[in-house]
């Protein structure tokens, strides 16, 4: 059976050790990382020493748009993401969460983008990591990676809030399930990415456990929630300490994996 997960932020600003923490006291067994910032290399041994495994680490994606794109923003997001794979080797870490592109209007597919997906398959496969692309607001670049390199290490992050805001009727498990690297797990209203808990906003629950059912069997179920006190249809967690919003998005998770 999947182990529970829930990415390492969910909204509250506390040191990462005591957010690490109060996600191993609510229940959880796996977390994810950010992958940024000065003390980016200490959090797999805190999570670890905390008895948390780690599903993966999701790399920055600021300049995503970028990858697609010639010049020094190009080419340094790119080797931020070979550092990356790196990196997980490093930390015995299994899995690197990459986004194609911006949730902007995404540039054309070119061939510098698709050379240097490449040479980040063979780097993933060099250092036994895996990779797993995103779907965000538009289809069309994962589409193209899928279809162009068939490599092990090459698979999929299902973000069932970004299909439900974005492409409802895509079907992304049923198109991509088999190449199942790691899911997000979080909830809207159709209207924007807001990130609330399963069963607080219309995803269809039921359709993703059963589709998930049918795609490549992964080991962590990973939540991706937190809240923006700006987005009206978060505040129904403003008032929850950090412990409370733990508390019920461990529920809400424990609810979807019985069903």
């Amino acid at each position: 059976m999947a182990k529970p997960g829930i990415f390492s932020w969910f909204s509250y600003p506390l040191p990462i050790q005591e957010r690490l923490q109060k996600i191993r006291q609510a229940g959880f067994e796996a977390t994810s990382l950010w992958w940024d910032g000065n003390d980016k290399d200490d959090q797999p041994d805190i999570a670890r020493g905390l008895g948390l495994s780690i599903d993966n680490i999701h790399t920055p994606f600021m300049n995503a748009n970028s990858f697609w794109l010639d010049g020094l923003d190009g080419e340094g997001y790119f080797n931020t993401l070979m550092d990356c794979v790196r990196d997980c080797k490093t930390h015995s870490i299994p899995t690197a969460v990459i986004h194609t592109t911006c949730f902007s209007a995404s540039p054309e597919i070119t061939t510098l983008g698709m050379e240097r997906v490449k040479k980040l398959v063979d780097l993933a496969e060099k250092q036994g990591v895996n990779l797993a692309f995103e779907n965000l607001k538009y289809l069309e670049h994962l589409d193209c990676i899928f279809k162009s390199f068939d490599s092990p290490r090459l698979g999929f992050c299902y973000d069932s809030g970004h299909e439900h805001c974005n492409h409802p009727d895509a079907d992304c498990l049923a198109r991509y399930g088999q190449r199942l690297f790691a899911v997000h797990l979080d909830d809207n209203f159709g209207d924007s990415d807001t990130h609330l808990l399963p069963y607080d906003g219309t995803v269809n629950w039921d359709k993703v456990k059963k589709e998930l059912n049918n795609c490549r069997k992964i080991d962590y179920m990973t939540l991706e929630v937190d809240f923006n006190p700006k987005h009206e249809k978060s505040k129904i967690y403003q008032n929850l300490s950090a412990d409370e919003f733990l508390a019920r998005a461990y529920e809400k998770l424990m609810r979807f994996m019985a069903e």
